[in-house]
């Protein structure tokens, strides 16, 4: 059982040792409890064991790193995240000890979840904030369904068990004054994310958004794609292949095959 993880956190390819944790560790027992892990990224956070992202940094030390590597690859110092749908600060943790004189700003609505965020987040000091909250394009609450498996999957539901508050995303940002890379992981509400985005996207211009569309919302048709091109963007598709992760530029609904998108200004 122990080469398991020894084989995930040496694994010498860019991707694949995600793959190797779903398959091969499955039946590996690490309770159900709260524990602090080491990522191979140097720092520490604290993870649920039961959870498929606790799970994966607990063996491995990481979780989709490739995906962290795409932002510190369009990353400069002194750079300002915003992370909406940010779990327990995993790619936040690794974007501000990675970028020098960075700052974060962190949306997460997840009961239970945001605690780890805000733990995880302490380490860091005032270089970022973190807010309890859903982002969509009014105001208001919302339902959502929380999975107890894999949190990161938890969603916007309208047969969800809880009840959060959410924020219009354009309302939230009205008072942010630098922003320089998004990312958006909120498994199905990105349309409405980036409806209320629109005009402090057009006003701030972040150089790099990275969000997951698997509508092909994303193509200069969809409903993404149009928002984001109107306002001086161009979309690339993440293929992550074994060796390698590349960006494929998107030009219809044929191009949108990927889980993960980055948009670039043109």
């Amino acid at each position: 059982m122990s080469l398991i993880p020894f084989f995930a956190r040496n694994w010498p390819f860019a991707n694949g040792s995600g793959r190797i944790l779903d398959k091969w560790a499955q039946n590996i027992d690490l309770g159900s409890s709260e524990q602090s892990a080491k990522t191979s990224d140097g720092f520490s956070m604290h993870v649920l064991t039961d959870d498929l992202i606790g799970r994966h940094i607990l063996l491995s030390g990481k979780f989709d790193r490739s995906i962290v590597q795409l932002l510190l690859d369009h990353a400069r110092d002194g750079d300002v995240l915003l992370d909406i749908g940010a779990n327990i600060g995993y790619v936040t943790a690794c974007f501000l000890a990675k970028v020098k004189r960075s700052q974060a700003i962190c949306v997460e609505p997840q009961p239970g979840i945001v605690e780890l965020l805000q733990t995880n987040m302490e380490q860091f000091g005032d270089r970022v904030v973190t807010h309890q909250v859903a982002l969509s394009d009014e105001s208001g609450e919302l339902r959502f369904h929380i999975d107890k498996a894999n949190r990161g999957a938890s969603r916007i539901s309208d047969d969800g068990e809880i009840v959060v508050s959410a924020i219009a995303a354009g309302k939230f940002l009205r008072s942010v004054v630098k922003l320089d890379i998004v990312k958006i992981d909120v498994e199905g509400h990105e349309q409405a994310i980036f409806t209320g985005l629109r005009d402090e996207l057009a006003r701030l211009k972040p150089r790099a958004i990275l969000f997951e569309d698997q509508l092909q919302l994303a193509s200069p048709q969809g409903a993404i794609g149009s928002i984001l091109h109107g306002i001086g963007y161009k979309i690339y598709g993440v293929d992550k292949k074994l060796f390698m992760t590349s960006l494929v530029e998107v030009n219809s609904s044929q191009d949108c095959r990927f889980n993960d998108y980055l948009a670039l200004i043109d």
